[in-house]
């Protein structure tokens, strides 16, 4: 394992092929904790996980990063979710530079969900780099894989409720072997030949029918509650001045 307490030198005579990136935040943690955890917890998880995976080149964690919900309470910083993604890009790009392709990007807040696209991005523009999140499950752990995500079961009911006449036959079952993370890594075409991620065969437009009207009557509900609610809580919005720009 080297780090940015090793010389350049060091580094190039090690020649790291995974670099790790653990990225944390300044936030507010209660009364108790400081606002540092999350930054204190991505650098101790980025020093385990290199230790364990030996020659690596360990980047100091990300302190900064995205905590707008935390806004309200002091002590907390925060970067726009653009700004993280473009400083993801650069640190990516540079180790790119140096012929560091293989990268883990770990995180400690989950706030921070500008990560997964911003690592599905730079995958799809960047053939020759690998940039994986390491939280998905093992291929061992079958029972953890995701059955039905695209084109399966669930849109294939919904389209033979909808739109019937626009379904031409069924694609063949499929299920890979991979989590759902897969297609921020490789995309759709290399974890099944045929689009599809799930089971067509088991579509049921007349369960589907059903479900809808259930779904349809929570979320009505919610957007009531939840309107009436932030309402309470933020004041009506003929009261909230809007922000110069």
């Amino acid at each position: 394992m080297v780090t940015v307490y090793n010389t350049s030198k060091e580094i190039a005579e090690a020649s790291p092929e995974i670099a790790i990136l653990p990225v944390g935040s300044l936030e507010q943690h209660g009364e108790h904790l400081p606002v540092a955890t999350d930054w204190i917890r991505a650098d101790d998880m980025g020093e385990r996980l290199a230790e364990a995976l030996g020659n690596c080149y360990l980047l100091p964690a990300l302190a900064y990063a995205n905590s707008q919900e935390h806004m309200d309470m002091a002590g907390t910083i925060t970067l726009r979710p653009s700004t993280l993604a473009l400083v993801i890009e650069d640190i990516v790009l540079s180790l790119r530079h140096h012929g560091i392709g293989k990268i883990v990007i770990l995180t400690t807040h989950g706030g921070n969900w500008i990560l997964k696209p911003t690592i599905r991005d730079l995958n799809f523009r960047y053939p020759d780099l690998r940039i994986i999140h390491p939280d998905g499950p093992l291929q061992c752990e079958r029972e953890e894989m995701p059955k039905d995500i695209h084109a399966g079961r669930g849109e294939t009911s919904a389209m033979l409720a909808v739109r019937p006449d626009l379904v031409k036959g069924r694609s063949p079952d499929h299920s890979a072997p991979f989590g759902k993370e897969w297609l921020d890594y490789a995309g759709i075409g290399a974890t099944t030949e045929c689009g599809t991620w799930g089971e067509p065969s088991k579509a049921d437009p007349e369960a589907y029918e059903a479900n809808v009207k259930e779904t349809i009557q929570h979320r009505v509900e919610y957007i009531r509650e939840t309107f009436a609610r932030l309402d309470e809580l933020l004041g009506p919005l003929d009261d909230v001045t809007p922000e110069a720009e």
